[in-house]
């Protein structure tokens, strides 16, 4: 079973299961997106379901801007949603996209080469905060640090261990027809899951209830759109 060609999302959630109208209510800030692995039981063909909210985030919180979370990391077969600080997330996808290389990937070398992506972008920041506290290289600071006070070296390490890329990704694709969801967390670690992944403010909440529905690859695509729509709802209302 193979992937639709080109990969496109099947339409929007809201598109096809409309929310009646009630009262507006009073919310926390809120973001999330998921993706699902799912079958599309009419075309023989697995698929994975993309969804997230439009709510702009500054640092950890949140705004009521409105914000495209979902990009196509190389060309459409590449649906890549993001949560987190928005300009730290544009800057982690141009390093992907300049980095990582899309071609001869397999399920065997992809999460490596995710991952060592991830941790390029995490090298530059690091780099970028050195350049900025002490006009010298990240290279320079690690291999001359008989030449930098001591007290100095020390604090500007400690805030490098603390440094994270501030977002987090959730990056789709197939690979010989099995569809493949990976998550790149803040500390650059990257991990796979086989059914569904979560990130945002709302993801504990969504996580929950998609595991309560066991969503897997082998719900049906309809099954699935009503589980992300479901744990979407349930995340927001556990906000109120």
């Amino acid at each position: 079973m193979r992937p639709p060609k080109p990969l496109r999302p099947y339409w929007g959630i809201e598109d096809r299961l409309r929310v009646s109208k009630r009262k507006s209510v009073a919310r926390r800030p809120m973001t999330l997106c998921i993706a699902a692995s799912c079958e599309d039981q009419d075309r023989k063909e697995l698929c994975i379901v993309v969804s997230s909210d439009w709510k702009a985030e500054v640092g950890d919180v949140a705004g009521a801007e409105i914000q495209n979370k979902l990009y196509w990391l190389f060309d459409e077969s590449w649906p890549t949603l993001i949560a987190g600080t928005a300009s730290e997330a544009h800057d982690l996808i141009a390093c992907y996209r300049t980095h990582f290389n899309s071609k001869g990937v397999t399920r065997a070398n992809i999460g490596y080469r995710l991952r060592a992506a991830a941790l390029k972008r995490k090298a530059e920041i690091a780099d970028e905060y050195i350049q900025a506290r002490l006009g010298v290289s990240y290279e320079y600071f690690r291999r001359h640090k008989n030449q930098i006070d001591q007290t100095v070296w020390s604090g500007i390490w400690n805030d490098i261990k603390k440094i994270t890329l501030d977002c987090q990704l959730i990056i789709c694709t197939f690979v010989n027809g099995d569809p493949l969801i990976y998550q790149v967390e803040e500390d650059a670690k990257t991990w796979r899951d086989d059914n569904f992944l979560a990130i945002g403010s709302g993801s504990t909440v969504a996580n929950s209830l998609l595991c309560f529905r066991q969503q897997d690859e082998e719900t049906s695509l309809v099954h699935t759109l009503y589980n992300v729509y479901e744990a979407t709802r349930f995340a927001y209302k556990a906000q109120v």
